[in-house]
This record gives C-alpha cells, sequence and structure tokens, in this order.
C-alpha cells in the first residue's frame, strides 16, 4: 500500500521509502527514457528522512544538466542557466537550510514525524568522523548521500578517501549533528537554537554591485563579432567552431550578461573544460575564442567604459607530442594508399539503401593520387567541381578555390595535373562527371550548417586509416599528404616559393609578396616530382 507524506518528493510504499522526482517529457531521451527519478532508501524512517534532501538535489542537478543537453539541441531562445558552483562552506548553509525546512515540513505534516531520535550509533559515527577517526567505509555509509551531493555542486569535487573528501565530510558530519540538536530541540518544544558551528551563522558574501545599465550578450556579442567578420568574407568557420563553446560558458556563468564577467569565471571554466577537452583544444578554441570577442566588445565600446578583459592572460599549458618519426605519410604508407585507391573497387549490393554512392567510390579512386601531386587537404580535394578541372596555354590544372567551399586563406590557387594522374584517366573521368562537385552529391551540398565536402573529407581520413591501420594518431590522414609533398619537394631543384604557392602557405618575407608565381613555372615544378610506383 502507497502512502504519501508531507515531504515534497517522498513516498512511503509498502513499508519503505522513496525519493521520486518526475521527468518531464521532453528530457526524457536524454535520461534513457526514463519517466521518473526514483532512489529506494530502506525501511528505516529516519535514515530516509536524512537523506531525502541530498538525493532530491542530486536528482535536480542530474535534471539540471539533461535540461542543458535539450537547450543546446533546440537552440532555446534564452539559454538554460545552472546553478552556480558552490564552495564547502556555501553547501554547508544551503544543506543545514534545507534540512531545517525538510523537518518542519514533515512535522507540519503528520504528527508521526514529531519525534525524533537519533540512535547512538548515528551520533557516534558523526563524532567519529569530526574527530577525523572513521575510517573512509564509515564515513561513505554515514553521509555518502550527502557527500555526493556537494560534489554535484562544487566546481572542483574532492576525490574520495582524499585528505580534501576527509576535510569536507568533517565539516558536513558537524553540519548533521546541528540539525539532530536543531530536531531535538523542536522535539522538545523549545525554540530554534543558535547553531553552535560559525559557518553557520557566518554571513553570506555580499554581492557585488551590478553594472547600471542594460546587460551585454554574451552570445550577442558573438554574433556582432561574426558578422563583422562576415562582411570580409570570413567567419562562417569560427562560428561553427565557436558557438557551441559560447553556450557552454553561459550554462556555466548561469547567466549572459558580459558585464559581469570575472577572471575567476573564466579560470573556473577553463578548468571545468580540462577535464574533457585537450589542452591544445580548451587553449586555442574555447579561451582564444573568448578573448578574441571580449577584446572585439571592448575595442568597439560594447562594454562599459574601463573594461578589461577577463580572458586576457589566461595560459595554459600544452605540452608537444613527441613524434619520433615523419609527420607525413611515408614511402611505403603513401604507396599502400595509392594502390588501395587505384583498385578500389566497392562492395557488391543489390540493395539501393546500402550500395555505396558513385560519388563516394570516385573519392577513393582520386583523391588520395590528388593530394600526392598538390600537397592540398583532403577536404580541399572532396569539394573539387567539374568547372575547377581546367587547361591553359596546354597546362591542365585544378583550381582550390573558396567558390567551391573553404579553404586556408580564402584565396584560389592553382595547381598544375601530374603527367601520371592525366595518363590514370584523371581528366577522362572529369569529362564523363556530372556538371557540379566530383566527389558528393551536388544536391545535398549542405548537411546542417556543414558543407557536404567535409563529411566526404572525413570519411576519407576514416577510410585512409583502415588502408593503414598501423598508421601513428599523430599522422594525421588530412594532413600527411601536405607534409609528405613538402618533404619531397626539398630533394629536388624546385624554388620553395613555388611549392608555398601551390600549397596556398603564407609568405616568409615582406619582399615575397611581391610578384606572382604563373602557371607555367607551377607545371614546371609539378613536372619534377617522381612517380609513385605501388605494386
Amino acid at each position: 500500500m502507497a502512502r504519501r507524506t508531507g515531504l515534497k518528493n517522498f513516498q512511503t510504499l509498502d513499508g519503505r521509502h522513496y525519493t521520486r522526482i518526475a521527468i518531464p517529457a521532453p528530457l526524457r531521451p536524454y535520461l534513457d527514457g526514463k519517466r521518473e527519478l526514483r532512489h529506494a532508501h530502506g525501511d528505516s524512517l529516519k535514515q530516509a528522512e536524512r537523506n531525502h534532501p541530498a538525493v532530491v538535489a542530486r536528482f535536480l542537478d542530474v535534471i539540471d544538466r539533461a535540461k542543458a543537453q535539450h537547450a543546446a539541441d533546440h537552440g532555446p531562445a534564452k539559454p538554460v542557466m545552472r546553478e552556480r558552483p558552490m564552495s564547502l562552506d556555501e553547501y554547508a548553509r544551503s544543506f543545514f537550510a534545507l534540512r531545517a525546512m525538510s523537518d518542519r515540513d514533515a512535522r507540519d505534516a503528520s504528527p508521526i514525524y514529531a519525534s525524533f531520535s537519533p540512535d547512538e550509533g548515528e551520533t557516534a559515527s558523526l563524532k567519529r568522523i569530526v574527530a577525523g577517526l572513521a575510517k573512509d567505509d564509515e564515513i561513505i555509509h554515514t553521509i555518502g548521500g550527502i557527500l555526493d551531493a556537494f560534489a554535484a555542486r562544487t566546481a572542483k569535487p574532492p576525490v574520495s578517501g582524499s585528505p580534501e573528501w576527509r576535510s569536507a565530510a568533517a565539516k558536513l558530519a558537524a553540519v548533521e549533528l546541528e540539525v539532530f540538536r536543531l530536531q531535538y530541540a523542536r522535539e522538545q518544544g523549545e525554540p530554534d537554537p543558535e547553531p553552535a558551528l560559525p559557518v553557520l551563522t557566518a554571513p553570506e558574501p555580499a554581492a557585488e554591485a551590478r553594472p547600471k545599465g542594460d546587460a551585454v550578450s554574451v552570445l550577442g556579442l558573438l554574433a556582432g563579432y561574426l558578422k563583422e567578420l562576415a562582411k570580409s568574407g570570413g567567419g562562417a568557420e569560427a562560428g561553427k567552431r565557436w558557438t557551441p563553446g559560447f553556450k557552454n560558458f553561459v550554462r556555466f556563468l548561469g547567466h549572459d550578461d558580459a558585464r559581469l564577467i570575472s577572471k575567476q569565471d573564466v579560470i573556473d571554466w577553463k578548468d571545468e573544460l580540462l577535464e574533457e577537452l585537450s589542452p591544445k583544444t580548451v587553449r586555442d578554441t574555447n579561451i582564444a575564442a573568448l578573448r578574441a570577442v571580449l577584446q572585439w566588445a571592448i575595442d568597439n565600446r560594447k562594454l562599459p567604459e574601463g573594461t578589461t578583459n577577463p580572458a586576457a592572460g589566461i595560459k595554459i599549458r600544452v605540452t608537444k607530442k613527441t613524434l619520433d618519426r615523419p609527420q607525413g605519410f611515408t614511402l611505403d604508407e603513401a604507396h599502400a594508399i595509392l594502390k588501395a585507391a587505384r583498385d578500389y573497387q566497392p562492395a557488391h549490393s543489390d540493395n539501393p539503401a546500402t550500395r555505396e554512392s558513385e560519388h563516394v567510390t570516385a573519392a577513393k579512386r582520386w583523391t588520395p593520387w590528388l593530394c600526392a601531386f598538390s600537397g592540398a587537404r583532403i577536404s580541399e580535394m572532396t569539394q573539387l567541381r567539374t568547372q575547377d578541372i581546367m587547361t591553359e596555354d596546354g597546362v591542365a590544372f585544378m583550381r582550390i578555390t573558396p567558390d567551391a567551399g573553404s579553404t586556408k586563406n580564402r584565396q584560389f590557387r592553382d595547381v598544375p595535373l601530374h603527367a601520371q594522374l592525366i595518363e590514370m584517366g584523371f581528366l577522362d573521368f572529369v569529362k564523363r562527371a556530372e556538371p557540379g562537385p566530383l566527389f558528393f552529391n551536388g544536391k545535398t551540398a549542405r548537411r546542417g550548417t556543414r558543407h557536404a565536402s567535409k563529411y566526404a573529407a572525413q570519411r576519407m581520413a576514416t577510410w585512409i586509416r583502415e588502408v593503414v591501420p598501423s598508421l601513428p594518431m599523430e599522422v594525421q590522414p588530412n594532413h600527411g599528404w601536405r607534409h609528405r609533398f613538402k618533404s619531397v619537394s626539398f630533394g629536388l631543384d624546385v624554388n620553395g616559393r613555388v611549392i608555398d604557392a601551390m600549397q596556398g602557405h603564407a609568405a616568409r618575407t615582406a619582399g615575397e609578396n611581391y610578384g606572382d608565381v604563373d602557371l607555367k613555372a607551377r607545371a614546371a615544378a609539378i613536372a619534377k616530382f617522381p612517380r609513385y610506383q605501388p605494386e
């Protein structure tokens, strides 16, 4: 038989006690389809009533994270805010207040809760924890739920068994003893006593004075920065890379007002990101993007006069990876990839739904060879169109242009086709192809906000690792040909500036910016590259 009590989210069923919180329907897909979060306390009412607030706090944190995931996937008009992390003292005060309120609610609901008599074992265990005499197992058994709830609300949860964890346990056990003292006074009909613990009587830190005027949206600043970049033809890739990070930052802050960001906020966010992302990603994408946008806002007077950039000076140490081999493909690796490409035949399938498309087959057949003789990125090859393959003054070449997708410096560059490519029939393949993209379906040029050529490049990188399973992770399939092309050029009688022009590398000096490397010079350089002879 089920019986509901006056405690919110608390239920007694057949003599056992449960904490239950319903999950809103939109959030269920993020929580394995569950309709509710439920925790069984057992048949001890005193133990259940004591642990209930900590379980509720943990469940609410789970639901908050699901809300944030739902908001990120569905683009809410306003970001979902999460509660700011708490210090141990802040949590101790919050926990005591919650326990005191839950006890009052229970006493108001039914006489059954009006008599509280903690057994001597519980009290003795709490005192041992405060004194530092309890072993870790005893701490977990006695206040494990409280410690878990604290870990969910703090920016840096202490490691179980560490000195910091035991110190937190001692403070929270002392708070629990204060709760017992309060409950005993209420049982005797006496006024609530003043807490004896200094942490419970200390005033809350005064809130910092909020700046006058309207809030300045962090996400709005990002949009303004990207809009300005777009006017000069940039910002598309930055927008895709940066927006998720900025949304994450707003959720971390618990507000969307750039005026209120402190340097400590940025440091704490950095520390949280480092738990899941590589130091290089956090440094070069998240923190660098935030620093750039905030500096733009300051320079353009989007923030109050005198504002300093809170992301300035935030440093992240990135240990350079040890590389005991070339960054580019070795000759054996190059031959293995080119042989697989030359001989590639897709797996047969009578089912159109599982049959490999002609564009995918063509990409596996041609893009490795094109990269080998151009030093281009895979993504620059997968975006090639029929109109990008040209002939001028008897020189057949491909034009790598931002009109087709994207290039590193948003400049087109021409790369002559090596004689081996022409002999293999690449020009004949282009003549037979339908007008438009050569290596992806032109009817789906974009999938969401990402260009379809990027997916084709990603598929090629995966395929190359399947062809050469021994390829170290430090060697990137999308850049392996660029390194190899440059390395091969060093052994040829070729002007380095010509190679840089074909690979899209920046000039090393101001003087190198003068003059153009014409098609004839490029063709002469390509002709010196040796043929590949995979067996």
